[in-house]
C-alpha cells in the first residue's frame, strides 16, 4: 500500500487568523516617473495604455510601471509580471521585497523595463502578485496594436 506524503505548507502562505496581505491602490504605465526629494511627491509623465508599431515582432524602448500598495504587515515578496493575456505568456518581470512599517503605510514602487519585446499585437497586462500567491492582487491591462488599426486615442505611444 502506497503511503501518501503530507503536503508541506509553504512559509509564505497565510494561516487562518493571520493579517491580510497588501492590496494594490494603483498601477500606472508611463514614460517617466519623477519624485521630488523635498516634498516626496510623485509625478507620472506620459501615461499610456496603448503601444503602436508598424511591424511585429517589435521592441518598446522603455516604460515605467508605478505601483502603490497598502495594507501590508511587515515584509512581503512582490512579483510584478508583464504577460500576454491571450495565453498568460510572461514577457518580462521583476521580483523583490517590500516592507511595511504598518498597514496604513503606502509603499510606492517604480519599475523601469527597457527594450521590451512584443511578439505580436494584442492584449497585455501588468500583474502584481504577492508572497508567491497564484492570483494577482492587482492587474493593469494595455494593448499593443499594429499602426493604422484601431482608433487613435490620447493614451497611445507610437513606435
Amino acid at each position: 500500500m502506497a503511503r501518501k506524503k503530507k503536503a508541506k505548507k509553504k512559509k509564505t502562505q497565510r494561516t487562518p487568523g493571520s493579517p491580510p496581505g497588501p492590496f494594490v491602490l494603483a498601477i500606472n504605465i508611463c514614460d517617466t516617473v519623477f519624485r521630488d526629494e523635498l516634498t516626496k511627491k510623485v509625478s507620472l509623465i506620459g501615461l499610456f495604455s496603448t503601444i503602436r508599431s508598424f511591424n511585429f515582432p517589435c521592441r518598446h524602448p522603455s516604460m515605467h510601471i508605478y505601483i502603490a500598495l497598502t495594507g501590508g504587515h511587515g515584509r512581503h515578496k512582490v512579483d510584478v509580471r508583464l504577460v500576454r493575456t491571450r495565453d498568460q505568456k510572461p514577457v518580462m518581470g521583476s521580483v523583490g521585497p517590500v516592507e511595511f512599517a504598518n498597514p496604513l503605510q503606502v509603499v510606492e514602487m517604480n519599475i523601469q523595463w527597457n527594450n521590451i519585446g512584443f511578439a505580436e499585437p494584442g492584449g497585455y497586462s501588468v500583474d502584481v502578485l504577492c508572497d508567491d500567491g497564484p492570483v494577482p492582487i492587482g492587474s493593469r491591462k494595455f494593448h499593443v496594436i499594429k499602426e493604422g488599426e484601431g482608433k487613435p486615442n490620447s493614451g497611445s505611444k507610437g513606435k
